[in-house]
């Protein structure tokens, strides 16, 4: 007894005194953080002395007490729409010390509630409490609330249940009004979502919808959001004319609720008549169609009200302006659909007429369509043009596209009417030389906007343009001929005025046979010699008496070897001659019908490509010895005159500008310089009486007065009437000729000018 005494005394002196540095049990704070055990018979599983943080190590956090409270903090264990909670945890340490300014997170199992904030993160204050909001999500049930405190390396968590519950809404009835609505008349609808028979005041999404609007002949605002239980929207009518249920709906944690109204809307009365469309509007005359050729049309308008409403309901009568050939619309009347259109077909008779359908409603409101072309839509030979923007480009040193290296070749076509090709009817090119467009169509034109794209735009009826490019290859002669083609039909002469063709009564037609590219043509003419394009008269003489002209070897008519040719009738061979009948639609169709044999029209012309430097050579005399002004003799000043040939520097020698044709001494190569070319006359004496400059003008002209120019000088001496006393300051001095290209090339010569 004495012994345990003793013990008991020894540990609780040792106790004491380590109670002076530290909890009994606790550290002694030595280095290390060490301690000594003083009680032997200590239960091992109780915490050690040792267990307290070491320098560094995170302090321990308790686990978190979580609640649920409502506006006056008083316990609440669910949450609604229209009843929020706050949420709150605990934060301590291990020794039940509140821990200020730690970060805690929250979350709930509900993934549709939110939180305030919506990080759902808040500090502890000074009582080791955080706070935020707990809004309840979309749907009922229990749910969980999970939050996680943490300081420095140390972490704790905590949890607690909560459910959600929502009412059970109504709607009120739908106030509507005015009903009933005028046509084209506005109304304001509104309902109010009720919680029992009081408004449920949280935000709601109300949707409108009727059997109009979704037809589109009324626009209701949808969806809207409530304020204090009330939604509100407008309704406008675009052509109900009858009564409309409106439904209103909603729907709150997956329980949908709607309720519904009707407006009764007036039918309007139509106010306006509108032309909307007439496709195609170039019709083929009756009998003449085929693909692509219809010999219909058909023609649409619009029956409107005061406001711009498409009226439904509404008859419409039709007529034509004209009803030559046959020319019917069918049917004569017609009822606007919901959309307020209306149409009629207009179908072609036999004589080419422009037209436009009159539209009425009640005698009181009339309206006309775009004007129709009856025609034959198919481009026949002699409405066949083909021209260049530039003929005489600067091609030979420069390539490209744009002038004035380039040229923009434009073909134009029309029926035997002479009415304009249809849009889209196609062209095809090919060139001698350098690079041209392989195609176009008529009445559209390619665009090309900053950004590099490319779009269709309408352009003028009939007519289409492709690029030429100087590029090689390069004739030796700069001379490229272009030729374009298209399908199409022959001419004739419509003696009878019957707008049909009539073999039994002769009627001159132009044969064709198949076109030809022809490379060695130096004119138009050369170039189209073969279906005689440039004789007016063609009825009479088919083809021009002389298509050679004097210009090349070789008759114009006839293909060369090589010669690109169209094998219209996939024969695989040229065709010279036509095969002796009218190939076209305006004709008494046989019996038995037979296929029409395919028919290309075309034109051709010649492009010159010049070269950048100029050849300049006197006609005449190599320099201008001007009158000579002596004393005391009467001074005759006459005045001099020479041709200066002032062309490229091409070497190619053409039939007529041989001397053989021109009476002079030797023969004059070379092409017209560039369109463009600027060639200037400075003297420093005598003075020039021919004008000081000349532009080279735009043309393919062969021929070398194309590109002589006279040059006329007299002296500027000056003799005293009375004494016969001569002056003249300069005696001696020069010519200058300077030829600048539109590229800037320049070349100058000297002629010596005495007086």
């Amino acid at each position: 007894m004495r012994t345990i005494t003793s013990r008991a005394a020894t540990w609780t002196s040792a106790c004491i005194m380590a109670m002076a540095m530290s909890a009994c049990g606790g550290s002694s704070g030595g280095p290390g953080g060490a301690c000594t055990i003083l009680d032997p018979t200590r239960d091992p599983n109780l915490p050690s002395c040792g267990a307290s943080a070491a320098p560094g190590a995170p302090a321990a956090i308790a686990p978190l007490a979580l609640s649920v409270v409502d506006a006056s903090g008083a316990a609440a264990s669910s949450v609604s729409p229209q009843r929020s909670a706050m949420v709150r945890a605990l934060v301590k340490d291990g020794s039940g010390k509140a821990l200020p300014g730690v970060a805690v997170a929250f979350t709930s199992t509900d993934k549709t509630a939110s939180m305030v904030p919506s990080s759902g993160t808040a500090l502890t204050d000074a009582s080791g409490i955080a706070s935020v909001g707990l809004v309840a999500g979309a749907q009922a049930g229990a749910f969980t609330v999970n939050a996680t405190a943490t300081m420095g390396g140390a972490s704790a968590t905590g949890s607690t249940n909560y459910s959600v519950t929502f009412p059970a809404l109504t709607m009120s009835a739908l106030t509507i009004g005015p009903s009933p609505l005028s046509a084209g008349g506005t109304a304001s609808v509104a309902v109010t979502v009720l919680e029992g028979s009081s408004p449920f005041a949280p935000a709601q999404t109300v949707t409108f919808s009727s059997p109009c609007a979704a037809a589109g002949k009324a626009v209701i605002s949808s969806p809207v959001s409530t304020v204090a239980g009330v939604a509100s929207t407008s309704y406008i009518d675009k052509g109900c004319g009858a009564s409309d249920v409106i439904t209103a709906s909603t729907t709150l944690a997956g329980a949908r609720i709607s309720q519904a109204g009707t407006v009764n809307v007036q039918s309007a009365v139509a106010g306006q008549l509108a032309f909307v469309s007439a496709l195609p509007q170039n019709i083929s005359l009756k009998g003449t169609g085929g693909a692509g050729r219809l010999e219909s049309s058909t023609v649409i308008f619009k029956v409107l009200d005061k406001n711009g409403n498409p009226v439904s309901g509404q008859r419409v009568d039709f007529a034509l302006t004209t009803t030559v050939g046959g020319l019917t619309a069918n049917p004569a009347f017609a009822t606007t659909g919901s959309d307020g259109t209306v149409s009629t077909v207009v179908a072609a008779g036999t004589v080419n007429t422009p037209v436009r359908v009159i539209a009425t409603i009640n005698t009181s409101i009339t309206t006309l369509s775009d004007q129709l072309v009856i025609s034959t839509g198919i481009p026949d030979q002699n409405s066949f043009t083909i021209a260049t923007e530039i003929f005489n480009v600067e091609g030979v040193n420069f390539s490209g596209c744009p002038t004035p290296v380039g040229s923009m070749v434009t073909v134009r076509l029309a029926d035997h009417f002479n009415n304009p090709a249809p849009d889209g009817t196609a062209v095809s090119f090919t060139a001698e030389g350098g690079t041209v467009d392989a195609s176009c169509l008529t009445g559209l034109v390619n665009t090309t906007l900053t950004d590099g794209s490319v779009i269709l735009q309408k352009g003028i009826p009939g007519s289409c343009s492709v690029r030429f490019c100087a590029a090689n290859p390069r004739p030796s002669d700069g001379r490229v001929t272009i030729l374009a083609y298209a399908l199409g039909e022959e001419s004739f002469v419509d003696q009878k005025g019957t707008n049909i063709y009539y073999q039994e009564s002769s009627d001159p037609f132009q044969d064709l046979g198949e076109p030809f590219r022809n490379d060695r043509a130096v004119t138009d003419l050369n170039a189209n010699a073969n279906w005689g394009v440039e004789d007016s008269n063609w009825s009479e003489k088919p083809r021009p008496a002389n298509p050679n002209d004097g210009w090349t070897l070789g008759n114009n008519l006839v293909r060369q070897t090589g010669e690109i040719f169209i094998d219209s009738d996939n024969n695989g061979g040229w065709n010279q001659l036509g095969e002796g009948q009218y190939n076209g639609v305006l004709k008494v169709v046989p019996t038995p019908p037979v296929q029409m044999p395919v028919t290309h029209v075309r034109g051709a012309l010649v492009q010159v490509m010049s070269r950048s430097s100029a050849a300049i050579d006197s006609l005449g005399a190599q320099s201008f010895a001007l009158s000579h002004c002596t004393t005391g003799t009467p001074f005759v000043n006459n005045a001099v005159t020479i041709n200066l040939a002032i062309r490229d520097t091409n070497p190619t020698v053409f039939e007529k500008n041989r001397a053989s044709a021109t009476q002079l001494a030797f023969d004059l190569p070379g092409n017209i310089l560039p369109a463009g070319t600027l060639i200037e006359f400075k003297t420093s004496n005598g003075k020039l009486l021919t004008p000081t400059s000349f532009v080279v003008p735009n043309t393919n002209d062969p021929r070398a007065e194309a590109w002589i120019y006279p040059v006329q000088m007299q002296s500027d001496a000056i003799q005293n009437p009375n004494t016969l006393a001569c002056s003249n300051e300069v005696s001696s001095a020069q010519l200058t000729v300077k030829v600048t290209t539109p590229m800037g090339v320049i070349t100058t010569r000297n002629y010596p000018v005495t007086d």
